[in-house]
Parts: structure tokens; C-alpha cells; sequence
């Protein structure tokens, strides 16, 4: 009987330790919608206020896709996204120029699948970085919901950020699952060997 149900407990204890918990907080100027995974999960349209989403990672990785609108056409505006994301460990994840980024038509006009985990974006151009937080055009104006933990990413856009006016980017974050057989095992998700640890 003890055994079985200390077999439970570890069960239990491995489950809930491959849910990864974790926070997306995104700013665009001028306007944003984020997806995890292909499921719009945010909006907002005040670059000033991030809007933050928690989310789960049961399968040890998520794929995060953002596009944001620069309101003022070509060059009588200047376009900028600030996107991080913390894990339950402490992770930080910033945006930077290992984001994939895409300069393209409103998201009301594509329909290729983007956010979708199984989008191919091998042809799409690593983010620019303009900036890192409390510089540049933005200097700290968005500080105020950008604490616990305060921001370290970069402003990012795709190519120079007076050209562009909608902007996509994407970030695997965590590893997807990729059979592989070393000593005739099959590896597991990046969230299932953290709980190995």
C-alpha cells in the first residue's frame, strides 16, 4: 500500500512540475495582438501599458507570434515592439535579434498561418534591435508595468522602423518535441527533462 502510494505522489509531482508556468508581457507601437501557440491570447493598443498573459507550457515548449501596427504611415511614424517572457525558474526570455521577424499586409489581410506552431519562418529576417529598454525613441514610458522582473529587452522591428508599418515576429521558446534515438531511447519535451533535473 505504501508503495503504491508513494508511486502516486512522484506521478502527481512529475505532472505538475511539466507545466511549465510562464509570462508573456508584450508593448507595440502602436498596436499589437499575441498569439501562443496559434491562440490569440493578447491586444492592446497603448504602447505605455504591456499587456500580460500567463500561460502553461505542458508540453515543454510554446511558440509566441506577434504582429504590431505602427498607426502613423511610413515615415511620419516610427514602429516598435518590446516583448519578454519570464518562466516559473526565473527564465527570462527578451526580444532581441534572435526573434524572426516579417514585415508584411494588416492582419486582416494574411492568412498563411503565422502564428501557427508549424508555420515554416526559416525565410524570415532575425528582429532589428533599436533599442533596449529605458532608451531610444521610447526611453522609459512604458517602466511602470514593465516591473517584478523590470524589462531588459530591446525594441524590435523588421528592417528600419520608419519603413515597416505592420510587423510580425515569432520565438520558439523551450524545444519542441524532435524523435531522436541515442542508446535506443526516444528523448523527451524540453518541460518533461527539466523535471528530471
Amino acid at each position: 500500500m505504501k508503495k503504491s502510494l508513494v508511486f502516486v505522489i512522484f506521478i502527481l509531482c512529475l505532472t505538475a512540475s511539466s507545466l511549465w508556468a510562464a509570462k508573456l508581457r508584450i508593448n507595440g507601437d502602436n498596436s499589437w495582438v499575441g498569439f501562443i501557440n496559434g491562440e490569440q491570447v493578447a491586444t492592446g493598443d497603448n504602447w505605455q501599458v504591456a499587456s500580460v498573459t500567463e500561460f502553461e507550457m505542458p508540453d515543454g515548449y510554446a511558440v509566441i507570434a506577434v504582429y504590431v501596427h505602427d498607426f502613423e504611415p511610413g515615415a511620419s511614424g516610427i514602429g516598435g515592439a518590446l516583448i519578454d517572457v519570464i518562466l516559473d525558474d526565473g527564465t527570462y526570455i527578451p526580444s532581441d535579434n534572435t526573434w524572426k521577424s516579417n514585415a508584411g499586409v494588416p492582419i486582416a489581410d494574411r492568412d498563411d498561418g503565422w502564428e501557427t506552431i508549424n508555420f515554416d519562418d526559416s525565410g524570415w529576417e532575425n528582429a532589428i534591435e533599436l533599442a533596449p529598454f529605458g532608451q531610444g525613441a521610447w526611453g522609459t514610458g512604458a517602466s511602470a508595468s514593465l516591473t517584478n522582473p523590470a524589462s531588459t529587452a530591446f525594441w524590435i522591428w523588421a528592417g528600419p522602423n520608419d519603413v515597416a508599418d505592420d510587423v510580425y515576429f515569432r520565438k520558439t521558446i523551450g524545444d519542441p518535441p524532435t524523435p531522436v534515438e541515442p542508446n535506443g531511447k526516444i528523448t523527451t519535451t524540453w518541460g518533461s527533462l527539466k523535471s528530471q533535473r
